[in-house]
């Protein structure tokens, strides 16, 4: 074999290294790109939540001073007597 051949060869395989390694890349990049759209969602998620259980909580600590007050009215302990017992 001569050497031009050689080195025939070894371009042609570089090229097609060269050419799987770009479709490579591209996979990835495509993938990043994916992988921002997602945690761009699951923070927006996260907040959602966060908000929400922000507003239970609020809802509930509402709900328990209004029961409070209807046990002291009531002459009952309160939850936070109770929990002293």
């Amino acid at each position: 074999m001569s050497s031009s051949n050689i080195k025939s060869r070894h371009y042609a395989a570089l090229s097609s290294r060269l050419r799987q390694l770009r479709a490579n890349l591209a996979e990835t990049e495509s993938s990043l790109e994916m992988l921002a759209d997602r945690l761009g969602d699951m923070s927006r998620l996260g907040i959602s939540s966060g908000a929400q259980f922000m507003a239970v909580s609020r809802l509930l600590d509402v709900e328990l001073q209004r029961k409070d007050a209807e046990d002291e009215k009531a002459g009952l302990p309160t939850s936070a007597e109770a929990d002293s017992i």
